[in-house]
């Protein structure tokens, strides 16, 4: 009994040292995340304009709009044509996930300056979005743009292009959007370095060694042993790449912010235009409702659709 009431002393004194290190973060995650996503999903079921006290209560009637947009092949229109935006994305992520691994395996292998290589590639990761945006907005301006006038310098006037532009035809969609692609790519690639890096040096040589010894090739040891004993992070990028792509929003409207078109638009851009500029906050929160009910139901296809036996070692 004396042992009982020890241990329940040393967790108490335990959780004394604990709790007020979990307390600040845990309300402002309350505060800041849970709380806003609740009170969207209490909006959703109410017609407001966002700009006064009245709301009146509809029920599901937003999300019935909401259907009746996606059924209206009129109404479908757009939507489609930011749901391919988004898809448009999603693509560039696999291409960045599949260069994270690639760079991981490389600096895996530690070559010259690889600890220098890896910082100056997970650098992005410590800027905001909008401080990307505004960075890259500044760097392939069509008149003062590094990019341009180096092109210019060099005598390639013909590639110094319009980057930003929502105007310029490229192949399936605007130049802009590649830009933006390639915005995601650079700020992304460190990011899935990191982690694929992590788990690779997780991996115990005595495998790869003797591999190498019963004559396996470089690729061969990576496609056989280093990718089945690393999958569970490739499934797990993949869900953030779904996530990241049906969920993007700010790069783009920092980049496209005064260019009056919806070649650039993502679904969240139409979230945005319902509630700032139609001040229909109700339909807006129903939408965001939405997208959360698709992202995660997206989520979880693919993580059981890459889903495969965790291989034991």
């Amino acid at each position: 009994m004396t042992d009982f009431w020890e241990g329940c002393m040393l967790k108490r004194e335990k959780w004394k040292l604990i709790v007020p290190f979990i307390l600040p973060g845990l309300i402002l995650y309350l505060v800041f995340a849970l709380y806003p996503s609740m009170r969207g999903i209490y909006v959703s079921l109410f017609d407001w304009s966002g700009l006064t006290k009245n709301m009146k209560y509809v029920g599901l009637a937003n999300f019935a709009k909401l259907w009746r947009e996606l059924t209206d092949p009129k109404d479908f229109y757009n939507i489609r044509t930011y749901l391919s935006h988004n898809l448009f994305l999603f693509c560039w992520g696999l291409l960045t996930i599949f260069l994270g691994l690639v760079v991981a395996a490389i600096v895996n292998n530690k070559p010259f300056g690889y600890k220098a290589f890896r910082v100056t590639y997970f650098f992005p990761n410590v800027l905001a979005l909008p401080a990307i945006a505004v960075l890259w907005s500044m760097t392939l301006n069509p008149s003062f743009g590094l990019v341009n006038m180096t092109l210019k310098a060099v005598g390639l006037e013909k590639l110094a292009l319009p980057w930003m532009s929502l105007q310029y035809d490229f192949p399936l969609f605007k130049l802009g959007l590649y830009t933006v692609g390639w915005i995601g790519l650079w700020g992304g690639l460190g990011w899935y370095m990191i982690l694929f890096l992590a788990s690779i040096q997780n991996i115990p040589m005595e495998l790869i060694e003797a591999a190498t010894i019963d004559g396996a090739s470089k690729a061969r040891v990576f496609w056989s042993i280093t990718i089945p004993l690393i999958w569970e992070t490739v499934r797990t990028v993949l869900v953030f790449a779904v996530i990241g792509a049906l969920s993007g929003f700010a790069l783009n409207f920092v980049l496209f912010e005064r260019q009056s078109t919806k070649h650039g638009d993502l679904i969240l851009s139409y979230y945005y235009w319902q509630a700032f500029s139609n001040n229909k906050w109700g339909y807006a929160s129903a939408i965001v409702v939405g997208i959360f009910i698709v992202t995660f139901t997206a989520s979880l296809i693919s993580y059981r659709f890459f889903g495969r036996e965790t291989v034991q070692y």
